[in-house]
């Protein structure tokens, strides 16, 4: 069992949003995701964002995957579609990262890319991508350039930032209480976790090097809401 250690940093924050409303940053900071609650073919969809200035949403990690998916409203386009028998982003970009589905993609003409949600479950779904004919009617996600690039704490040498924090994963093993102290004797604790957002950019660092890690939840005696070793709130339970 790998250790996630958080440790406060202290941001600078700007008044308002780098995003529109109802948009939320990419986890690179470089765009706006902005998920849209109707449904359409993959073309019009397209035309869609372009009137706002972007285009289709092109996922390039597992974090926007995840949180693209949490945040919409079922399964949705993105801007995948198969241009002369190669896989690309309706950006120009070509997928440097990709979670297709078993036997997929179907490389067919007129085909373009849906990230399936379980509707069912959202917070556990797959979050897999399968190719279906453009013409199909599904909800979609946009991507627009942020207002602003937001700053950036300096984060410390070996850790990576988010939302004022600083997150590391430490090896060896150790038993919970043991990953607790440690964290504790670096000046911050096993993380805690508010938000979907939050959840998913540590899925994301942690998913990167290993399969599990220990966070600062604990089960008490007296009730089923988790407390958490920093003392904050329990206002996110998945």
């Amino acid at each position: 069992m790998k250790v996630l250690l958080l440790l406060s940093v202290t941001t600078m924050a700007l008044a308002t949003s780098p995003c529109p409303p109802g948009a939320f940053l990419s986890v690179f900071k470089e765009k706006c995701f902005q998920p849209v609650n109707l449904q359409t073919d993959f073309r019009n969809a397209q035309k869609i964002c372009a009137m706002f200035g972007g285009n289709l949403a092109s996922v390039n990690n597992q974090y926007d995957n995840y949180l693209l998916t949490y945040k919409s409203s079922g399964t949705f386009w993105v801007g995948g579609v198969l241009d002369k028998g190669v896989w690309k982003w309706e950006n120009g970009q070509q997928m440097s990262y990709t979670n297709w589905a078993q036997n997929e993609p179907k490389n067919q003409p007129n085909y373009c890319v849906k990230i399936i949600k379980n509707e069912g479950n959202p917070l556990k779904s797959d979050q897999k991508w399968v190719s279906l004919n453009c013409e199909q009617w599904a909800y979609f996600a946009c991507e627009t350039k942020p207002y602003y690039v937001p700053l950036e704490p300096n984060c410390p040498e070996g850790f990576e930032c988010f939302d004022g924090h600083a997150y590391g994963v430490f090896v060896p093993s150790r038993t919970w209480n043991d990953a607790e102290a440690h964290c504790q004797s670096l000046g911050g604790h096993l993380a805690s976790v508010h938000s979907a957002e939050e959840e998913a950019f540590l899925e994301y660092v942690v998913g990167k090097r290993f399969s599990t890690a220990w966070i600062g939840a604990r089960l008490p005696s007296h009730g089923k809401v988790p407390d958490w070793s920093d003392g904050s709130k329990a206002d996110f339970v998945k």
